[in-house]
């Protein structure tokens, strides 16, 4: 009877672990998971493109060129549209290699960034509040990025 059992509960565990490749393989089937982009979406003000094109040429890719190279990020695009009646008329996306990593350095990048640039929380926060009278912060997301196979 003991026998009947063990071959019973073998059986039952070999049949699971067989789903479990299947399923595992199905996942993956048509896809290879790629880096991860944190997407923003920004709303410029009427008449405020050039002092927010001004910034991005300045602070923001001096952060963002401090983090590729300290391997925090992987790269940066900025995207701008034509059309502004819609909610947004501009994308910053960072690409960084993994969610692990992303969570992994972000204290040690602020640091990093916080001795490079000299800002710290007060003139960051100041910063922020120049940036609201020219621009609206309208969300991030954080994306996987898909490549087909």
């Amino acid at each position: 009877m003991k026998r009947i059992h063990k071959l019973i509960l073998s059986s039952l565990v070999s049949v699971l672990l067989l789903l479990a490749v299947s399923v595992y393989g199905q996942v993956h089937k048509y896809f290879t998971p790629g880096s991860v982009w944190g997407v923003t979406t920004i709303r410029i003000h009427p008449g405020m493109d050039q002092a927010y094109l001004e910034y991005l040429d300045t602070q923001l890719k001096k952060e963002s060129d401090i983090s590729i190279k300290n391997g925090f990020m992987k790269s940066y695009k900025i995207l701008r549209g034509q059309d502004d009646d819609s909610g947004w008329n501009m994308l910053i996306l960072r690409e960084y290699d993994s969610f692990a990593s992303l969570e992994k350095n972000e204290e040690k990048a602020d640091e990093v960034l916080r001795q490079a640039t000299g800002i710290d929380d007060q003139k960051g926060m100041q910063g922020y509040m120049d940036r609201s009278k020219i621009r609206d912060v309208m969300g991030t997301k954080f994306m996987r990025e898909v490549i087909l196979k």
